[in-house]
């Protein structure tokens, strides 16, 4: 007569297996969510050097340096006409961003015009602004 055989094999087999297919499917989540994560810190960092370049275009518009005076684009506050000032970058690195640049003069004190430049960087779907306080004494 044949003898019954009672094991826990097959039931331990269906349970691993479960179980592996449940670790790789957590796996994978975590991994996209990672990818996900990383490009939008990509795009905020993209955007924040975009906003830095806009916002060193307008200081060289405002106080343009002696040995380069092409910087000198009739960009001066307040008298900033279209502003804000857009510019849209096509150096690698900074490819599909822009920086939209405003300037205002916010006073003046003993013949010294302070200035708030206020430049956000704009990459995809995220965006970083930098602000700069500045004045220009020779």
């Amino acid at each position: 007569m044949p003898v019954r055989q009672r094991g826990v094999g097959l039931p331990a087999a269906i349970f691993v297996i479960t179980l592996m297919a449940s670790i790789a499917v957590a796996i994978n989540l975590l991994v996209s969510q990672n990818a996900e994560t990383f490009e939008e810190e990509l795009r905020l960092t993209r955007a924040f050097y975009a906003a830095e370049s806009g916002a060193g275009f307008a200081m060289n518009a405002l106080f343009p340096p002696d040995e380069f005076p092409q910087y000198d684009t009739n960009a001066t506050c307040p008298d900033n006409a279209g502003s804000p000032r857009i510019y849209e970058f096509a150096a690698e690195g900074l490819t599909q961003c822009s920086a939209e640049v405003t300037c205002e003069l916010d006073t003046t004190i003993d013949s010294l015009n302070y200035y708030t430049i206020t430049s956000t960087g704009i990459c995809g779907d995220v965006s970083r602004t930098v602000q700069v306080r500045t004045t220009f004494a020779e």
